[in-house]
């Protein structure tokens, strides 16, 4: 009897380890997908906030899923920076061409928000300030 609890942990264990693999590589497909899908706005205007950016993409782009502002940890201020997660690639292609057009006031640059070793690898990331 004790021999086949033993069998039977051993088999729930190794269900339980694939499941969770299984798991990871879905949430890295996901995230590869969600990837091809975001643009980083760079140049916006620091009173533009999440609704600006989002009602601006969504007429001019396509249906728009998330945006996140990238704000200062300490007062709070935007840093001029968004990020535009889109429902589907065509939208983030049709976004890179709003690139040097004017949103409240201040030319907006838009590009691919690829990673490169967990870190953005943009044009802005290697800006002197």
């Amino acid at each position: 009897m004790a021999d086949t609890r033993s069998r039977s942990r051993s088999a729930r264990r190794a269900r339980s380890a694939a499941d969770e693999e299984f798991e990871e590589a879905k949430k890295l497909a996901d995230d590869a997908a969600r990837q091809d899908r975001t643009v980083m706005v760079v140049g916006l205007n620091v009173k533009a906030d999440e609704r600006d950016v989002f009602e601006y993409f969504s007429s001019s782009a396509g249906k728009v899923r998330d945006v996140q502002i990238i704000r200062d940890a300490r007062t709070g201020r935007s840093k001029g920076v968004a990020y535009v997660e889109f429902h589907n690639h065509e939208g983030s292609t049709r976004s890179l061409g709003l690139s040097g057009q004017t949103m409240k006031g201040t030319t907006i640059r838009v590009q691919s928000a690829q990673t490169d070793g967990g870190r953005q690898s943009t044009f802005a990331s290697r800006a002197t300030y």
